[in-house]
């Protein structure tokens, strides 16, 4: 019998390392962060905008392009991966008049049709003519000083985000990478200079997940809760009233843990009330950092107690709710686990990924009805997603199940599929399908083919 086993849970953003510093992703969060010495001056608040993905922030971008702003950009990936000539036209198109609805069928890898990866985002709304200007501000672990030109310019064109020329006229001058980006003042700002960079008109503020990766070292160097508040008080600083102020998770693509979504969900909430900048953190916000810090000291026990206490005093707290399901899974509490989950995901869709991750877990425990019943779930939560069907059907093939495996692939075989992204997919359909109506006489016990 064929074996398929699709594993598309989880797709790397590109990793950029200019400096001489490793690139570590958090894993837990931070202690308490110490309250300032004496109180704050009065921020004027700003009223972020939540997304997913870097490419569902493009229609609020859009909607303030007639007034030609910069873009302030903080994140790890700069989102500018070239996008395939064949699909330009199609990407530009999509910007300029696809409701959020169309991007968000055509803005990722786990659609059939994708046009414009996260990834590629920034260069859709360059070639939409979003932007006047670009201001990326790189997240580094090293000082200003220390940045190297030449390095620099390698991996810019390694990576395909300049052509040679466009690299080779850059400039470096104190932390700040300056030159034209495909017709386009373009500036790559070290976090250190953020300050440094003065707009006179019209900006957007973007900020993605990826950004506090970057910075983040250990809970002892840089605290995760230090980071945001770091952050939050450099852009309530600087003064700035975006006309649109967007933040994107990025968990969805894997390269970001979900135990850190709630660094964006509290980040909002700073910048919302910037009051939560003077005195002590919310309670539920100690008792994670509490928990998390010295996570090598407690028993998992102490940790659950916490977390339970933190749901208590916020009961509709997703990013609580979530860390309610993590410390019961790792008691082995996993009915507890499961049940935790299913509120964290009904409060907020994107821990949904989370069943991804546990059915990955037990198929290499060989539990197929246990990944089957985790598919599903996900299935519930991401229905545009066509791989999570396309995973359960070949699941049910390998175990004989071909009439439950059809019901499956029939819609998935209507769908239409990117030459571009997905050039295989439909051939691998029609030949799933031809299993399912003739199926062998012996199955073969489901397998990751990773392993092979």
């Amino acid at each position: 019998m064929h074996r398929f086993f699709f594993q598309v849970f989880f797709l790397g953003i590109l990793v950029l390392s200019f400096c001489s510093c490793d690139q570590k992703q958090p894993e837990h969060v931070a202690k308490e962060s110490a309250p300032p010495a004496v109180p704050l001056p009065h921020y004027q608040s700003l009223d972020p905008q939540l997304v997913e993905l870097a490419t569902h922030a493009l229609p609020f971008w859009r909607d303030c392009r007639d007034e030609k702003p910069a873009l302030v950009l903080m994140s790890f990936d700069p989102f500018l991966q070239p996008i395939p000539t064949v699909l330009r036209d199609r990407a530009r198109e999509l910007v300029l008049t696809g409701t959020l609805g169309d991007i968000d069928r055509h803005g990722g890898f786990n659609r059939p049709d994708p046009i414009v990866m996260p990834t590629q985002a920034l260069s859709a709304a360059l070639e939409a003519d979003l932007f006047s200007r670009i201001y990326w501000v790189f997240p580094a672990k090293v000082e200003p000083v220390q940045l190297n030109l030449a390095t620099f310019r390698e991996q810019m064109v390694k990576a395909q985000f300049f052509s040679e020329e466009e690299a080779q006229d850059l400039v470096l001058s104190q932390g700040t990478f300056s030159g034209q980006l495909r017709g386009v003042p373009f500036n790559a700002v070290h976090y250190g200079e953020l300050p440094e960079i003065e707009l006179n008109g019209p900006m957007i503020l973007h900020v993605d997940l990826s950004f506090f990766r970057g910075l983040y070292d250990d809970e002892i160097k840089t605290p995760l809760y230090d980071l945001i508040h770091q952050s939050a008080l450099q852009i309530l600083e600087s003064g700035w009233q975006p006309l649109s102020l967007t933040l994107s998770y990025s968990t969805l693509q894997g390269a970001i843990s979900l135990d850190t979504r709630f660094v964006l969900t509290d980040l909002a909430q700073v910048l919302r009330d910037p009051s939560l900048l003077d005195g002590d953190m919310p309670r539920p916000w100690q008792l994670r950092a509490e928990a998390l810090y010295a996570a090598d000291m407690f028993t998992e026990s102490k940790k659950l107690e916490l977390y339970q206490q933190a749901v208590k005093l916020a009961p509709q707290d997703p990013t609580a709710v979530y860390d309610l399901f993590q410390a019961h899974f790792l008691a082995r509490e996993i009915d507890a686990a499961l049940l935790a989950l299913d509120r964290a995901v009904d409060l907020d869709p994107g821990y949904g990924a989370a069943y991804l991750r546990l059915a990955e877990m037990a198929l290499e425990d060989g539990n197929v009805e246990m990944t089957l019943l985790l598919l599903e779930k996900a299935a519930a939560v991401f229905p545009a997603n066509p791989f999570i069907p396309l995973q359960r059907a070949d699941l049910l093939l390998q175990t004989g199940r071909g009439e439950a495996a059809l019901a499956l692939l029939e819609p998935l075989l209507g769908k239409n599929w990117s030459p571009t992204y997905h050039p295989d997919i439909l051939k691998t359909l029609v030949e799933m399908k031809e299993v399912a109506l003739n199926p062998e006489s012996e199955t073969e016990e489901p397998h990751d083919d990773r392993k092979n």
